[in-house]
């Protein structure tokens, strides 16, 4: 059985502080390195003649070094420890300045893996313990290989052998468990799809392997000659349709068209004729786009891929009806319902940051096959892939059976908030969900709070402040994404008049994306009063910030709401201290 995280984690602890016991005594421990415990000099510190250079608080050279470590030790039984500050040759004591939250922030976008980091000094050193938990799932180096510990050394591990020492360790993953099904009992059609899937990722060797090594290295036929039960699942015969597709004219309407995939046939080979049949219903449209007419996608075929991903990856399998796929064709949209409902702590609240796979082996199967590129990311991509060309945030929710059903809708499509997004600076932001998920709030909302952008953003109010100060050192033509008023963010001024301009385009005459910024009574009154939700006084100057009218406007305006007893009332201030509050009732 795996053991108790926390008790884990002390054990790796214990084993590490021997060897620095060792080096603060200045002696020699039994072993310098072993299966559980490595020591590393911080990559980066030293210059062509090898002399060491000055420590720096942040330093990509040793996240690119430490990245592989950190995969190969997670994928360990028992995880491991990094010493981070240590000549691994010789053993002296080099130290390190590095951050540590900033450590554990670039190492987790590094490797999806985010290591306890202790502080130790030893000798008047300051060193870094990395104490790395064992995965639920394998992890793979950019290059696909999987690696684990064998003594002191990372060496590499192949999917079936990963998932075996696996399932004895842990014996709850029903996907992982091994059954009486042999090779030759995969269906013709899935090798034929697989070998294609990992064709067009490029992956040639597996592709062009015999059945038995492509099975192997998909992680589903086990050193004994079995396949897993997440291989049946997927690659073998199903004896009832695991997946359905159905085209409707509109919702509630006429159905146009359905796929019902023949018996016999697999999940695997299912999904691909789904794909291939979503793509021609996804048909091509122009969207104008300021002065140019582009054409485009109705909705982003990697948001559609993820979405039907996801339906067949975190369905309950032990249920009997199959995952159903509708296409809207007036409203261009996608319905995806995945029989059972959200598990392991996930709510249609926390979705975009939870993550969390039912059964990990099957979900480790999909990345294998190259469907997916990491677990636990689709979510973050169907609304990054959303938001980034003017759609709605995809919709999911929870309905009676249970089932989880996804919505993806094509309409209405602003194609302003796909130009500015597109048009953010460093360029990487633009694929940043964080950045697309706040500028698409903004929007549609006058201001954030630290509070408020947690909830957008589904995460800890800590977690906010960090994408916060991300969005705060992008630019759009120079100019910052942000300002503040007060404790709230805001977009800037200089981007909301390149709103105005039409630098991204015409707004929608009935959209509701910046509706805050216009000069009528209504519109002073609603952003009044969603500022004094949160807030105790609102100024004139707070609501001409956030309105982009002018500042005596905005005072003529509050003081006529206030008169009318509409909204606010007049506080007790005057002249620089004038202010104005909720209205009591």
């Amino acid at each position: 059985m795996i053991p108790d995280p926390v008790v884990a984690r002390e054990r790796l602890r214990q084993h590490a502080d021997e060897i620095l016991a060792a080096l603060q005594d200045g002696k020699q421990p039994p072993v310098w390195e072993t299966e559980v415990v490595d020591l590393k000099e911080e990559a980066g510190r030293r210059d062509r003649s090898g002399d060491l250079l000055a420590a720096e608080p942040r330093n990509q050279a040793a996240v690119d070094k430490l990245a592989p470590e950190l995969r190969c030790f997670s994928n360990s039984p028992g995880g491991g420890a990094i010493v981070l500050g240590v000549d691994d040759k010789t053993h002296d004591l080099i130290g390190t300045r590095l951050d540590v939250e900033w450590l554990r922030q670039r190492l987790h976008v590094a490797t999806g893996v985010a290591p306890a980091i202790e502080e130790r000094v030893v000798r008047g050193h300051r060193l870094l313990l990395l104490l790395i938990a064992e995965s639920e799932v394998p992890l793979e180096d950019p290059d696909h290989r999987l690696r684990w510990r064998v003594g002191d050394q990372c060496r590499s591990v192949d999917r079936a052998e990963w998932w075996a020492r696996r399932a004895e360790r842990i014996g709850v993953d029903p996907t992982a468990a091994a059954t009486d099904r042999r090779a030759t009992d995969v269906s013709r059609g899935a090798i034929v799809v697989a070998r294609a899937l990992l064709a067009e990722a490029g992956d040639t060797g597996s592709a062009d392997a015999t059945d038995e090594e492509l099975l192997t290295r998909l992680g589903v036929l086990r050193p004994d000659g079995s396949l897993s039960q997440a291989g049946v699942v997927l690659l073998c015969p199903s004896p009832r349709p695991g997946l359905e597709l159905s085209q409707l004219d509109v919702v509630g309407g006429d159905v146009t068209s359905t796929f019902r995939p023949a018996a016999g046939s697999s999940v695997l080979e299912a999904l691909r004729e789904v794909e291939i049949r979503l793509d021609a219903l996804n048909r091509v449209r122009p969207v104008n786009r300021g002065l140019v007419e582009e054409a485009s996608r109705a909705l982003p075929p990697r948001a559609v891929r993820e979405a039907v991903l996801n339906g067949l990856t975190h369905r309950d399998w032990f249920r009997s009806e199959p995952t159903t796929v509708r296409w809207i064709d007036e409203d261009d949209t996608l319905v995806v319902t995945s029989p059972g409902g959200f598990t392991g702590g996930v709510t249609p609240g926390n979705a975009l940051s939870t993550r969390h796979a039912r059964y990990p082996a099957l979900a480790d199967l999909f990345q294998a096959l190259r469907l997916v590129d990491r677990q636990g990311v689709g979510v973050p991509r169907m609304y990054q892939t959303m938001l980034a060309e003017g759609h709605r945030a995809p919709l999911l929710e929870e309905v009676p059976g249970p089932a989880v059903r996804t919505t993806l809708a094509g309409k209405p499509q602003v194609p302003v908030v796909a130009r500015l997004l597109v048009s953010i600076e460093p360029a990487p932001r633009r694929r940043d969900v964080r950045v697309a998920v706040l500028i698409d709030a903004l929007s549609r909302r006058p201001f954030l709070t630290s509070v408020q952008a947690a909830e957008v953003l589904q995460v800890s109010e800590a977690a906010a402040d960090l994408a916060l100060e991300t969005v705060a050192d992008c630019r759009v033509d120079g100019h910052p994404v942000f300002a503040h008023v007060r404790d709230a963010h805001v977009l800037s001024g200089e981007l909301q008049a390149l709103v105005a301009s039409g630098r991204f385009g015409a707004l929608p005459v009935r959209d509701e994306r910046f509706w805050y910024r216009r000069s009528d009574s209504d519109t002073v009154a609603a952003v009044a009063a969603l500022w004094l939700e949160v807030h105790d006084r609102v100024t004139s100057g707070d609501v001409a910030t956030l309105t982009g009218m002018w500042q005596a406007n905005a005072s003529k305006h509050l003081t006529a709401l206030a008169e009318a007893g509409n909204t606010v009332a007049r506080g007790p201030g005057k002249g620089r201290a004038a202010h104005f509050q909720r209205v009591s009732r």
